[in-house]
């Protein structure tokens, strides 16, 4: 079979094989119709090259297709995975700014609580954020409350 080594990146046995079953299909089809047209006294030579060129025109432009459709799905996925990143530096960062704040004060308890509020933050964060990136088409920066 093909070495993945030698193909080009846009040229994979998984975009190969769709393109070439359509313009196998294609090309049959076509065939088909031209010995229809050799029942009403078109010779079959005459239609050969047509019958070529329709297979080789369909699998090159499905295999266009699975191409740019592959392109627009890594462009989404990298969009997706910048506003998580963004999402959670912000919550994040504001959870570590009161970590920070709460160890310059000098009751124990409240600086425990404080910590304490701080993490459940990150947790919350993590559990309601990073299971919806996909949902997100902007940072949400501002979480509903807990219930």
């Amino acid at each position: 079979m093909f070495s993945k080594n030698l193909l080009p990146l846009w040229l994979t046995p998984d975009r190969i094989k769709p393109a070439l079953v359509t313009g196998i299909t294609l090309f049959f089809v076509s065939f088909g119709m031209d010995m229809v047209l050799s029942w009403f006294g078109v010779p079959a030579a005459a239609t050969i090259l047509n019958d070529v060129a329709i297979g080789l025109l369909g699998s090159l432009l499905l295999l266009f297709f699975l191409y740019s459709l592959n392109l627009e799905q890594n462009y989404r996925r990298g969009k997706e995975r910048m506003t998580l990143v963004a999402e959670l530096n912000h919550h994040v960062r504001n959870a570590l700014v009161a970590i920070q704040y709460s160890a310059s004060l000098d009751d124990k308890d409240e600086r425990t609580r404080r910590v304490g509020e701080a993490v459940e933050r990150i947790d919350r964060v993590l559990m309601e954020l990073v299971p919806t990136v996909a949902s997100a088409e902007s940072p949400r920066y501002f979480l509903p409350e807990p219930n």
